[in-house]
């Protein structure tokens, strides 16, 4: 369960009920606003897929051991991330548009100064954390030679805590470009830095421990660039505007470090659920693989490794829901405000249905084609469980879009705090499925996979009956999946065929293996297969709508090119 890239969107989504006032009376500041929002969105993107891009090739430099170590130090350091940033840049974003709504140009300054202020304490505690008791977070893990990467990593947190700190208040003026661009830096730097050092360290010395810490090195390094960025963003904005002041009154310190307190501190807990569960997880996963697997230290951390790496591609899909999530919330808000009830339903319906008719194609694609894109990415690298992983990955990767999309619909109507409920319990199902079954030498790392999709499944049915119990006249979940899944099964088939098809004529029959260029010829070939008929289904099916096309970035334009009416 991944959590590293929610603390943007819960911070997006908050700016939107903000400004849910100000939009409804003015059409203008309503379009800009969401023009932000679409920026946010594409960036949010592009970092997912630079992340992808990132760790696929820094498993097969790791190996399946290395990257187990890895993903380790990563979970600790997004966990303290989440608990540190998660909810103060939304009450820093939105403490500064009101009182900059207000006219209180000194209250803003204030404002930003104590939330600056309170990032930077929060990012030296988690430095210190992370840096003087690495060992001992590496421990509890069961993975010892964790221990390096995380002291790499503890720098990032404090260039982190201040990030947020100058993100919340670009936020706050509705301003998503200093904080698209900063987040594109931070993931470029890392894509680019932290594998150039694993691949040099890979080449240089045989210590798997430096090398891992060298890949992880390039998200401190992303971090403290984009950290430069922003400041030096801030410093260009106070030189070029005067923020008006036509309400001289200020808050105490205290009163304003109260209030961000008062706001942040509900979202941070909601916020870390997931990452305090995978932490959780990994080491129930390296810890039971060994003392009721009866598997070897090196042994339990390549399964586990070989898992972690399809987290890349389960992840994958769910990026590009972002901009539909984004979009539904204010959306749905603004119907609601108005009372129009009737145009809510249908814009929640669009917006699920649209989620799905991108999720399903995804996740059956990752299913029905595990074997080669496992070996097309991580030929000789993984455990001989790979593609099973991926296929169970596959599905819960569908599950996991469904609840973001139902998710938001809950959050439209007010019912958030929901939230606090069902991801807990998830994640309990997560967790003692995983006790239950790594124990059976029949299952073993199967057992991770399997309780993924159990605790996306748990979580995406409540939210279905939570929708359904507390939302008057709510989506009808029947129209919204027939088509799509109907489409889905079709292309599925087609992929799985042409993959045959195509496999028969590339692959050596003599050859006892195969190297990776058939494997990504056969899985290029079934990709373009699948993808036109699942186009051609969705268009003759009517499965997608010129009000779903209007929820996506681009999309009256290409409804006219698809001739969707």
């Amino acid at each position: 369960m991944q959590t590293s890239d929610n603390t943007y969107t819960i911070e997006t989504r908050s700016q939107f009920d903000d400004l849910e006032d100000v939009s409804l009376t003015n059409a203008r500041q309503n379009k800009g606003y969401l023009h932000g929002a679409a920026i946010l969105a594409a960036a949010v993107a592009i970092v997912k897929l630079f992340g992808a891009i990132y760790r696929i090739p820094v498993f097969n430099i790791l190996g399946s051991e290395g990257f187990s170590t890895f993903s380790v130090a990563h979970a600790i350091y997004v966990f303290l991330l989440t608990l540190s940033t998660a909810g103060l840049p939304v009450a820093l974003s939105k403490m500064i548009s009101a009182s900059h709504t207000l006219g209180r140009g000194t209250q803003v300054t204030r404002t930003f100064r104590v939330g600056r202020n309170a990032f930077f304490l929060l990012g030296v505690g988690g430095f210190l954390i992370m840096a003087l008791f690495s060992q001992q977070l590496a421990d509890l893990s069961n993975n010892a030679d964790a221990a390096l990467p995380i002291l790499v990593l503890s720098p990032a947190m404090l260039f982190v805590c201040l990030l947020s700190a100058y993100r919340g208040y670009f936020q706050g003026f509705s301003n998503m470009i200093p904080t698209s661009v900063s987040q594109i830096i931070e993931a470029a730097a890392r894509l680019f830095l932290g594998l150039g050092l694993a691949w040099y360290l890979s080449q240089t010395q045989d210590n798997e421990a430096v090398t891992v810490a060298g890949a992880i090195f390039g998200v401190t390094i992303g971090t403290a660039i984009a950290a430069v960025y922003l400041f030096a963003c801030k410093h260009k904005m106070d030189r070029r505007e005067v923020l008006p002041d036509t309400d001289t009154r200020t808050d105490s310190n205290r009163h304003i470090l109260r209030n961000l307190l008062r706001i942040a501190v509900p979202l941070s807990l909601g916020a870390s659920i997931l990452g305090i569960i995978t932490i959780i997880d990994n080491a129930i996963i390296l810890g039971r693989l060994q003392s009721a697997g009866g598997l070897s230290s090196s042994y339990a951390q390549h399964l586990h490794g070989t898992y972690t790496s399809t987290m890349s591609l389960f992840n994958l899909p769910s990026s590009f829901i972002i901009p539909i999530t984004i979009a539904l919330i204010p959306a749905i808000s603004a119907f609601l405000a108005r009372g129009d009830k009737a145009s809510a339903k249908k814009t929640a319906e669009s917006g699920i249905r649209v989620t799905c008719l991108l999720a399903l194609p995804a996740a059956a694609g990752l299913t029905v084609l595990a074997t080669p894109i496992m070996y097309t990415l991580y030929y000789g690298n993984f455990a001989e469980q790979g593609p099973g992983l991926m296929a169970w990955m596959g599905i819960a990767a569908f599950f996991l879009c469904f609840f973001q999309a139902t998710n938001c619909v809950l959050q439209a109507y007010g019912f958030q705090r929901y939230t606090l409920y069902t991801l807990p319990i998830g994640g309990l199902v997560k967790l003692g499925l995983n006790w239950v079954l790594l124990a059976d030498p029949r299952i073993n790392i199967y057992g991770a996979a399997i309780s993924t999709v159990a605790c996306y499944v748990v979580i995406s049915v409540m939210n279905v009956v939570l929708v359904k119990r507390n939302i008057p006249n709510p989506p009808s979940f029947r129209k919204i999946l027939l088509r799509p899944m109907l489409c889905t099964a079709v292309m599925a088939f087609a992929a799985w065929a042409s993959y045959g098809l195509i496999a028969q004529l590339v692959f050596d029959p003599l050859a006892s293996t195969h190297g990776r260029l058939p494997y990504t010829i056969a899985l290029t070939g079934a990709i373009g297969v699948a993808g036109v008929v699942y186009l051609v289904l969705i268009i003759a099916l009517r499965a997608l709508t010129l009000e779903d096309m209007q929820m996506l970035p681009k999309g009256e334009k290409l409804a006219k090119i698809l001739r969707i009416r």
